[in-house]
């Protein structure tokens, strides 16, 4: 087989292997380099201006590492939900510490206009788990085998009230990262957060 046609079908694999799936960052690196890497994705990114404080209990290290307010971008949709990502960063050193993706529709809208929009997304549970399925393909081939994962969606109970989750959880020495899914009557969303442990 000639030399060029067989880069050319490599690239072609290449590319077909990676449709259908986003660009996600996994690198404890600069605040910088991520925003180059998202102007990788689209040199023109939607930036979004937010005030996000981390509570304890979703960043650990929250005491450690007082990070600044988020860079958030807002991507178009790869599969059915448009995708959120915020890079939270320590201002002094500008050192990425905590990631959160989430892929969300309207995630900053107002929550008094979403009814409409709720009430359309709680009967699309399968499309929801699809995305899921697809999102943590892409981690697994990027972070390797999980710590641990949900095969299916379960049933919790909260405040009264029941919904579906799914969870999926890396642990490692550097790094813990969950990819979750929430089905309930006013959050549809899945969302990846990673930290780094030092």
């Amino acid at each position: 087989m000639p030399k060029n046609l067989l880069l050319a079908l490599v690239l072609f694999f290449t590319v077909l292997s990676s449709m259908g799936q986003e660009r996600l960052w996994t690198k404890q690196t600069s605040v910088s380099a991520v925003i180059a890497f998202e102007k990788e994705i689209n040199p023109s990114p939607k930036f979004l201006s937010q005030n996000v404080s981390l509570a304890k209990d979703y960043y650990p290290l929250s005491d450690k590492y007082e990070c600044a307010n988020p860079v958030i971008i807002q991507r178009e949709p790869v599969g059915y939900l448009p995708l959120y990502a915020e890079y939270f960063f320590t201002p002094v050193d500008s050192i990425l510490r905590l990631i959160s993706y989430d892929w969300e529709k309207d995630r900053y809208g107002n929550f008094f206009d979403k009814q409409k929009m709720w009430a359309e997304e709680s009967k699309k549970f399968e499309v929801y788990d699809k995305e899921y399925e697809r999102i943590k393909k892409t981690l697994l081939s990027q972070l390797g085998e999980a710590t641990a994962s949900d095969m299916k969606a379960k049933e919790v109970s909260s405040g009264g009230g029941k919904y579906l989750a799914r969870e999926t959880v890396w642990d490692t020495n550097e790094l813990k990262a969950t990819l979750s899914m929430v089905f309930a009557s006013s959050t549809y969303r899945i969302r990846l957060k990673l930290y780094w442990k030092k």
